[in-house]
């Protein structure tokens, strides 16, 4: 293998480990875990409203309204996770499954789609920009959220 794809493989683990490493601290709502993964100069489409959002402080509170919203355990797991690395850059996709019980004792289980771009900061890989949406009945103007893959 060359070096250059040595290199590749290299970041990508790197990457894919920093992504477990979200998943499980969304799990244990470790909101400091969480975070660790984000650039101070972060830019979110987020898939809940507004519209976007800078900065890790805007992060923070989504994440932590979004822990405020369940009522015991959360299960949120990265599947078909995607890594493209070039240089300072990397890319990542997925499809996130977020299962467990909203503050109304409704089970939510629902897919989102997940797409991240990291950039190397004082050599740790950070989130400088991150998307997540579900599709959407444009028709109809609704989320469409009983997709699966």
């Amino acid at each position: 293998m060359s070096p250059v794809k040595e290199e590749k493989v290299a970041t990508a683990a790197v990457i894919r480990q920093r992504v477990e490493d979200c998943a499980k601290a969304l799990r244990a709502r470790d909101i400091d875990g969480v975070m660790s993964l984000y650039a101070s100069n972060l830019v979110s489409f987020d898939v809940g409203p507004p519209l976007r959002y800078s900065g890790t402080d805007n992060k923070r509170r989504a994440w932590q309204q979004f822990f405020a919203a369940f009522t015991g355990p959360i299960a949120y797991d990265f599947h078909e996770l995607d890594v493209t690395t070039h240089d300072e850059l990397a890319v990542v996709h997925s499809l996130n499954h977020v299962t467990g019980t909203v503050a109304s004792g409704h089970v939510t289980d629902v897919w989102v789609r997940w797409t991240a771009c990291f950039r190397r900061i004082d050599d740790v890989w950070l989130i400088v920009h991150d998307h997540v949406s579900v599709p959407a009945d444009v028709e109809h103007g609704r989320a469409v959220l009983n997709l699966t893959p």
